[in-house]
């Protein structure tokens, strides 16, 4: 019996295709997995950087001499498209508010909504108060709301990628910035009649 165990402990016959075919499952998902992750950090990368690319865009405005209209909220949500590439309808919401001490609460201005619910009203920004940076009274903000959908090319069984049906996954950012050049940014719902004076600053 001794005997028995002794060669049982020194033999190294074996087959390194049963080997292979034990391993290579593990190895294919780890390898599998490293790929979704890198690309979905990198995606989650582009989303943000685009959304504060987006903010930064709208806080340069010096709203002279005509202030931005819809086309120009159309024409950020198409460089939103390209900015994040692996999204072809990414939303987008343009909010501008600004705090009133006297009432203790922020006051809508404006708000634009591109393929993200509706624009945001006073409830909705009492909502989000404790999100919201303190201004000081009278002062204005830009609430810059962007949203992407990442798909994974394959399904790992892990979070959050655990369904067959890959469901996307929404990348998104929530950017407050305040104007640089001007007291707040004024929107313009008429731009084809710019002298009218119904602008929303």
């Amino acid at each position: 019996m001794t005997d028995l165990i002794k060669r049982f402990r020194d033999n190294e016959d074996g087959s390194a295709a049963i080997e292979l075919v034990l391993v290579t499952p593990i190895i294919t998902w780890a390898l599998l997995s490293t790929l979704v992750y890198f690309d979905a950090f990198r995606a989650e990368t582009r989303s943000a950087r685009a959304g504060l690319t987006i903010a930064d865009m709208f806080s340069r405005e010096a709203s002279a001499p005509v202030a931005i209209g819809a086309g120009y909220v159309d024409a950020a949500q198409a460089l939103l498209r390209t900015l994040v590439e692996f999204d072809p309808a990414p939303t987008l919401r343009v909010t501008s508010y600004a705090w009133d001490a006297g009432a203790n609460r922020y006051v809508l201005r404006w708000s634009e909504s591109r393929g993200m619910g509706q624009a945001l009203t006073d409830a909705d920004l009492a909502l989000m108060t404790d999100r919201l940076p303190l201004l000081a009274d009278g002062a204005t903000s830009l609430l810059v709301e962007t949203s992407a959908a990442y798909r994974a090319p394959f399904s790992l069984g892990i979070a959050p990628f655990t369904n067959n049906t890959l469901d996307p996954v929404q990348m998104t950012t929530f950017t407050v910035i305040s104007p640089r050049f001007v007291p707040a940014i004024c929107f313009d719902p008429t731009p084809s009649i710019p002298t009218n004076g119904d602008e929303i600053c």
